[in-house]
């Protein structure tokens, strides 16, 4: 079949809709599908942050759903439950063709799942955006009954046409047992990736078109002001402060480079959302506010190194467009960040296999409660420390290069990356060659 248009099912669409990175790349999913001449209509909650503006090209197509209001403000699951049932009621009542359709993430699963009852001659996406696996005890009884599995995701990938998600999680789903709140997702995984049903793509298809140019000059009256205080040499964690992302990981290692000097730099959350009773706000990291992204880029640029010690990636986005641009990266080898060494500044802190196991074991865990428990990190912190020490040993060696020079790595130029890879190009050319290609 050759695609005209899809049709996605997204609770986030950056810039109308954003709670975390896939609202971003979702965007630039929808706009690489545009470029290719592909009419996108992307059906999203109609609880907008911003309405959609005359800047959209004639190809991207937000439209919103409406959501019965008893049930905004109830627990998560439901919510995105309500969503999806919207959506499908609003498919169906699209009078032109939708084309494929692509449901986003655990927002996006339940849609792949009432669907599948439909027997739709379009083929449905499901892309697997993340391993968070919220559990289904909120869901009525009907709705478990439409489950084959006691996972949310798994469900939807035994029940999706295609499946998409990063070579990284694959990788890691054939190569150590997941903890049990994870084993029906690796199952369905392995065995969607056996059936053929599985396409992976990875995090540098899905960045802008080319590197973005920064002096790395401070502007006087921007929030990076705060960095004029920072020591030097300093590493930056440069992405969402929580514990799922390693910030546990990160305050155990600014506790230790105190020693040596070296800075430890990470940027809060937007005001509304910064939690003060955070144990990592102390004095061993230097706590910038939040930044615009071109501030980002050169509080990054000013770096010996961005350090970035994730429990758990999809797809790694933040490592990539960190390598991207030219700075020195060091990230931790789980989940999507699998795959990125090749690239220039690049630079992986080796886990084993146990400790990768041990990291899911984390995440599990984290899963059950929230992502961001301090709690929960607390009860692996001891066992980790021989992982913070390998992050120590792999900043000091990064900031003094061999004879004690400052600065870390020289930016080097990120190559050119083929159209081929983008995402949007990846799946397009699955669709067209057929589902079980």
């Amino acid at each position: 079949m050759i695609v005209k248009s899809v049709t996605m099912i997204s609770w986030e669409l950056d810039p109308f809709r954003t709670r975390g990175g896939t609202a971003y790349a979702i965007r630039r999913l929808a706009d690489q599908l545009t470029g290719l001449g592909i009419e996108t209509r992307v059906l999203l909650p109609d609880c907008l942050d911003t309405r959609p503006g005359k800047d959209l090209t004639p190809k991207l197509l937000p439209m919103l759903v409406k959501m019965r209001t008893e049930v905004r403000g109830g627990p998560r699951v439901l919510q995105y439950s309500e969503f999806c049932r919207a959506a499908l009621e609003a498919v169906e009542q699209i009078s032109t063709s939708t084309g494929p359709v692509i449901a986003h993430g655990d927002e996006g699963a339940m849609f792949i799942i009432e669907r599948n009852r439909k027997r739709s001659s379009e083929p449905s996406v499901f892309w697997l955006h993340s391993l968070y696996d919220p559990p289904i005890c909120d869901f009525s009884k009907d709705q478990r009954r439409l489950l084959p599995s006691r996972s949310l995701l798994a469900s939807a990938v035994m029940m999706a046409d295609i499946v998409v998600t990063s070579t990284g999680i694959l990788k890691d789903a054939r190569e150590f047992e997941w903890p049990e709140q994870l084993k029906e997702l690796q199952k369905a995984l392995t065995f969607a990736s056996d059936g053929h049903r599985v396409l992976t793509v990875e995090s540098m298809g899905c960045l802008p078109g080319g590197p973005k140019n920064s002096q790395g000059t401070l502007i006087p009256t921007s929030s990076l002001e705060n960095l004029k205080n920072v020591p030097s040499p300093y590493v930056l964690f440069p992405c969402r402060p929580s514990v799922d992302k390693g910030l546990g990981i990160f305050a155990a290692i600014a506790e230790r480079l105190r020693a040596d000097n070296i800075a430890c730099v990470a940027v809060q959350r937007p005001p509304p959302r910064v939690k003060l009773e955070d144990p990592s706000r102390n004095g061993d990291i230097y706590w910038l506010p939040w930044l615009a992204q071109d501030e980002l880029l050169v509080a990054m640029r000013n770096a010996a190194c961005t350090v970035l010690p994730s429990i758990t990636e999809g797809f790694g986005l933040a490592a990539a467009e960190s390598i991207s641009l030219g700075v020195a990266t060091l990230y931790q080898e789980v989940g999507g960040h699998h795959g990125l060494q090749e690239h220039p500044n690049a630079l992986p802190v080796p886990l084993t296999t146990s400790e990768r196991a041990q990291l899911y074991g984390l995440w599990s865990e984290l899963m059950s409660t929230h992502p961001d428990s301090w709690p929960v990190w607390a009860r692996h912190e001891i066992s980790l420390r021989p992982l913070v020490e390998k992050w120590v040993e792999a900043i000091r060696s990064v900031v003094y290069r061999g004879d004690g020079d400052l600065g870390g790595i020289e930016n080097a130029h990120f190559p050119e990356r083929p159209v081929e890879d983008e995402w949007g190009n990846r799946l397009r050319r699955r669709i067209e060659v057929g589902t079980n290609a």
